[in-house]
């Protein structure tokens, strides 16, 4: 970049402007050609390039002439058409055929766009010229010609740059259609979906709707269309981060118009058309409609009847084609209102070459006034330089207010740390001698933010899923281990995956491991059982990576169990959790402990055994029997069994029945003093008494001289009982009786009702009383303490034999003393 200087006069102060290179030449018209230098332009008569309307011409950004092309052919800097540069589908008689875009991300590509005319079939297309091709002179790449973009379209294209300062939108605007499509062209080439805005006007009716330029300010935040046979000029906002049109400004215009552009500071709009010599400006300040449309003047009036094209300079100047005339015409000052602005008709003579109505068609922004600077990402210095010859002091505003005092600067050369990414204008204002501000340049500098790379930890998936490695940011080229360059990777499988991303501003690398897990099967198995002592392995057989966890706190894959219980399994991966349970029953062998110890009966009343009720479990008695109870009255051993799958066990218990010990010694009882007493403890043969008073016999018969308790043990086989009696001294229980003691003296046991009972009666309440009968041998065959039970004649159940018996008796009432006791003897006669 440098500034361009014009020294007019040595009494005048010099005039400069910054300016980019890229549109230093054009070639239009028949043969036509102009060179901006320091001097201004100046006429080119080497050009190869004839055409009515449309065309292109690109340069470095040193100014070096590249090629040009009427949107049909391709011409070199040496003015030779490119080995493959013909049969692009532009036409003479389109009203822009022709753009040149440099290729994002790239310094030795450029995209030529070719505009049909009307273009209702060919529509938009592009092809790439490869400057390295041809020993450096460029040729179209063969493999990228022609490529379709759109279609139906007007004969109109924009080229604007993108908001982040290295892609760019192509604009143009379809056929019978209210639409503009905006299309985005980056490093990966350009994106055939377009970005669709339907504002202002449908372009139909007459074909001349489809003509007319379609032009950017240098910054590329408004559009400008010229509708032909409408006599319509429409101007936009224009996003240069989105590519969407909106806010449609619709201004009538006293001429059709053709061609159109914008004034340096964006506040005017001009325009020339066919037919009128005419060149109209209209005030843009205001941003109304009505208002703007109010502004329409003619600031000049050009020789030619027809005019043609509007193309801002490098110089900052805005030239007007004049059809088939040796001159071309100049908006001096197109910032200034009205006739301020200072339209020169010949301003530049071709040097016998004509002009028609077409102009090269350049990305706006190669026409901005700026300066050098470099440095562009966040955190760099940015370095600031431009020509400073004649220039007595300058004033740098780097439109950065977040950076505090920093944001201006009054050095020649300054540098500057921007506070974020983005676009920034900086404005530079130059003074000479006196303080006299000499330009006012602006440029916008796009600061790019820091690439980063970061895959993060290696990482487990599921083998049913994929992983997507995104690393799609912008102003970055990317190659993966597979050489591959997508902006992002999808891994299927175990791999090490690596990536380097090469950004405008960082190169970084970084990797990752990316392994797979197969989804988790297994099976405990069903239910089962074992018998005590044994062990059971619990292996899931689990053969791809998990993490387990079994309920009893293992986390191996197998397990040994050993007793009765449910055991679960949780196994995880990278394809989530499986689980499965199994019921464990350890089967006990039968206890052995079936029955109650021996036992020994001191009662008439039977015992009752019960077995366990366990399920899995056979038992059987001594007697065979399965039964659930088993009943003993008599003294046995009885054994029990129990048997399951396991083994089995017998428990045996011997049961000894003694019988109940009974014992006749009565109630607590008072008797006269003086008397006796008779207790009777029992009378088993095998039994032992020990009274307290040191008797062991089982009757005890005493004379009572004091109050006592009379305590006895008796003790028959293995039984024990212990029995008492209190009996007290009374004087009052001691009256004096006489008793009649009555028997028959014959018994017929024949159960007629007559004497078959031999019973001893008195008149007397007999409290004390036993009758033993005897036979005449002496034998003892019936004995009794009861007076009321007498003997019926039978002995052990069979009747006894006919004969003589004898009997004894004693006896006393119970308020007898013990003198009265009597004791009598008699016999009696048995007949059948």
């Amino acid at each position: 970049m440098r500034f361009l200087i014009a020294i007019i006069f040595l009494t005048l102060l010099p005039v400069f402007g910054f300016s980019q290179g890229q549109a230093d030449w054009w070639y239009f018209g028949q043969l036509a050609g102009i060179h901006f230098t320091g001097s201004g332009p100046v006429a080119d008569t080497n050009g190869a390039l004839t055409t009515s309307e449309g065309n292109s011409t690109i340069s470095d950004s040193y100014g070096n002439l590249l090629f040009y092309s009427d949107g049909i052919s391709v011409w070199n800097k040496n003015h030779q058409q490119m080995p493959n540069g013909f049969g692009l589908l532009g036409n003479p008689s389109s009203t822009q055929s022709g753009v040149v875009l440099p290729y994002p991300g790239s310094s030795t590509k450029y995209i030529q766009l070719s505009v049909q005319e009307l273009a209702f079939t060919e529509g938009l297309r592009y092809s790439v010229v490869d400057m390295t091709l041809n020993g450096g002179l460029g040729d179209v790449d063969a493999s990228q010609k022609n490529v379709l973009i759109y279609t139906p379209t007007c004969e109109k294209v924009a080229a604007i740059r993108h908001a982040n300062g290295q892609d760019i939108w192509i604009v143009t605007h379809q056929w019978m259609s209210d639409t503009f499509v905006a299309f985005h062209v980056s490093p990966s080439g350009v994106n055939l979906t377009p970005v669709l805005s339907s504002v202002g006007s449908t372009y139909t009716g007459s074909i001349g709707n489809t003509i007319g330029y379609l032009k950017a300010t240098t910054d590329g935040t408004k559009l400008v269309s010229a509708i032909q046979a409408d006599s319509l000029l429409e101007i936009f906002d224009f996003n240069t981060s989105t590519g969407e049109l909106t806010n449609p400004i619709s201004l009538n215009v006293s001429v059709r118009p053709y061609g159109v552009e914008f004034s340096p500071d964006k506040s005017k709009v001009y325009t020339a058309g066919w037919n009128s010599p005419n060149i109209i400006q209209f005030d843009l300040s205001s941003g109304v409609q009505s208002t703007i449309q109010n502004t329409e003047t003619v600031v000049g009036v050009s020789a030619s009847p027809v005019l043609g094209a509007l193309q801002l300079g490098p110089d900052q100047k805005i030239y007007v084609a004049r059809h088939i005339a040796p001159f071309i015409g100049a908006i001096d000052e197109p910032n200034e209102l009205g006739l301020a602005c200072n339209y020169v008709d010949s301003a530049v003579n071709l040097l016998g070459r004509n002009s028609t109505v077409g102009f090269p068609t350049f990305i706006q922004n190669f026409l901005s006034v700026g300066f050098d600077f470099s440095g562009q990402c966040l955190g760099d210095l940015t370095s600031f330089s431009a020509d400073t010859a004649g220039i007595d002091s300058v004033f740098w505003s780097f439109g950065d207010p977040a950076s505090g005092t920093a944001d201006t600067s009054t050095q020649y050369n300054p540098t500057h740390t921007f506070t974020d990414t983005g676009s920034f204008t900086v404005m530079l204002i130059a003074r000479a001698a006196g303080d006299t501000v000499v330009d006012t340049a602006f440029n916008t500098v796009y600061i790019y933010p820091r690439q980063s790379l970061e895959f993060g930890s290696d990482t487990v998936l599921c083998s049913s899923d994929s992983l997507v490695l995104n690393i799609a940011q912008d102003f970055s080229t990317y190659l993966w281990q597979d050489s591959s360059t997508a902006d992002s990777f999808v891994v299927y499988e175990d791999s090490l995956i690596y990536a380097t991303l090469f950004g405008v501003c960082d190169t970084i690398t970084d990797t990752i491991q990316v392994t797979f897990d197969d989804s988790i099967k297994f099976e405990l198995g069903n239910d089962t059982l074992f018998c005590v002592g044994n062990s059971l392995e619990l292996d899931a057989e689990i053969t791809v990576n998990a993490s387990m966890f079994w309920s009893t706190g293992d986390t191996v894959d197998s397990i040994f169990v050993t007793t009765s219980g449910t055991y679960e399994l949780n196994a995880f991966n990278a394809c989530g959790p499986f689980t499965d349970t199994i019921n464990i029953t350890v089967v006990p062998l039968p206890d052995t402990a079936l029955l109650p110890p021996d036992t020994l009966n001191c009662f008439d009343v039977s015992i009752l055994l019960e077995r366990p009720n366990l399920d899995g479990v056979t038992y059987v008695w001594s007697d065979s029997s399965s039964k659930k109870t088993y009943q003993v009255d008599t003294t046995e051993l009885v054994w029990l069994a129990a048997f399951n799958e396991c083994g089995f066990s017998v428990d045996t218990m011997n049961l000894v029945f003694n019988g109940e010990i009974k014992t006749e010694l009565g109630e607590d009882t008072t008797i006269c003093p003086e008397d006796s007493v008779m207790m009777i403890a029992t009378s088993y043969p095998e039994a032992t008494y020990v009274w307290n008073t040191g008797d062991t016999t089982d009757t005890l018969r005493n004379l009572v001289d004091e109050s006592k308790n009379y305590i006895v043990t008796v003790t028959y086989k293995q039984c024990q009982k212990i029995e008492s009696k209190r009996v007290d001294l009374d004087e009052l229980v001691c009256p004096t009786i006489n008793c009649d003691v009555n028997f028959a003296n014959v018994i017929t046991p024949n159960a007629d009702g007559i004497n078959d009972i031999f019973r001893v009666w008195s008149d007397c309440a007999i409290e004390e009383y036993t009758l033993s009968i005897y036979n005449r041998w002496g034998q003892l065959v019936h004995y009794s303490n009861t007076a009321n039970f007498g003997w019926d004649g039978y002995i052990n159940g069979e009747l006894a034999s006919q004969g003589v018996y004898f009997f004894e008796m004693t006896f006393r009432d119970q308020v007898v003393v013990n003198v009265d006791r009597d004791y009598f003897r008699g016999s009696f006669s048995l007949l059948h």
